[in-house]
């Protein structure tokens, strides 16, 4: 997606566009592999831009409890700064400085790191999963554990001893 500057009134700006996630780095296009809804909001005043992104798409997961796969919406929100030309006006580090002849903003960078920001860190198919059973492999959610309560190694017998 891209944002043609020459074009672009001072003001509100909106633009809504469905992109395809072929630019993502391939170990992404397995967590997102169907199209990515970008909403922008362009905020021109003179030579800045504020840019507000909204992007929302399917996540494929597998659940870090149970191994099993599933899907679930996955949106993001992003606010950035662009400054047109050099000029005496501070730039710090959410400000990007762009030259005085830019034409267009590609924002298919930003895009995939605002997904990336935005991945969830631990991957659970619902809240309350119960995951896998240490002893036997069986799929907590889906049926009883068979592993026997007490274990029969006898260097733990004195600590049972303990516990009784």
């Amino acid at each position: 997606m891209k944002i043609l500057i020459a074009g672009l009134k001072q003001g509100l700006t909106h633009l809504s566009e469905e992109i395809n996630p072929d630019f993502l780095e391939s170990r992404w296009h397995e967590f997102y592999p169907e199209p990515i809804k970008c909403e922008v909001d362009v905020d021109r005043f003179l030579r800045e831009l504020r840019v507000r992104i909204t992007l929302s798409t399917t996540g494929h997961y597998s659940c870090d409890r149970c191994l099993e796969k599933y899907s679930t919406g996955h949106s993001a929100e992003y606010e950035q700064i662009y400054k047109i030309g050099e000029g005496p006006d501070a730039v710090d580090d959410e400000v990007i400085q762009l030259p005085a002849d830019t034409v267009e903003i590609d924002l298919r960078e930003l895009i995939q790191e605002i997904l990336i920001l935005h991945h969830p860190l631990k991957m659970l198919c619902k809240e309350d999963c119960a995951g896998i059973c240490a002893g036997c492999g069986v799929d907590l959610n889906k049926e009883a554990c068979t592993c026997r309560d007490d274990d029969d190694d006898p260097r733990w017998a004195r600590l049972r001893k303990l516990i009784k």
